[in-house]
């Protein structure tokens, strides 16, 4: 499941990608995401010139999955992030709160109980917002005590 969910973002993505750039580049699900998250990296602690840098590892983190984004994290030149922004970023993304485990987790539980299929389903976002929400509150206690 999580090979063809990667497949599938990299159609939506090169579905995106058939778009005007945007700010200089092609358009993807992560980029928007990062966008979107760029102000909840700033409230974990990181300065708002790295925010956008740390909001594109936390929206690769939720729409691929987090080992995804430790690659890119580790590839991102030095001087992309702070050191301290860098251990933040650690903390933040260590969570399985992405797509791929949504569907791993309901392919497995609707299998165990095909009658709560349902259910399952519709607390998947609610799961996927709430891991994320407690590995940001991780990460901005990080940014506290460093």
């Amino acid at each position: 499941m999580l090979i063809v969910f990667v497949a599938l973002v990299h159609l939506a993505n090169a579905i995106l990608g058939l778009l005007p750039d945007v700010l200089g580049s092609p358009l993807t699900l992560q980029r928007a995401l990062g966008w979107i998250m760029a102000p909840v990296c700033w409230l974990m602690g990181i300065p708002w010139s790295q925010a956008v840098t740390a909001g594109g590892l936390m929206g690769l983190k939720t729409i691929l999955n987090e080992f995804v984004a430790y690659l890119q994290l580790a590839a991102l030149p030095a001087d992309a992030l702070e050191p301290r922004s860098r251990l933040i970023m650690l903390y933040a993304m260590c969570g399985f709160a992405n797509f791929g485990s949504l569907g791993i987790m309901i392919a497995g539980l609707a299998t165990m109980c095909p009658t709560k299929r349902d259910e399952v389903v519709s607390l998947g976002l609610k799961s996927i917002v709430s891991g994320t929400l407690t590995t940001c509150l991780l990460g901005a206690i990080v940014g506290v005590l460093s």
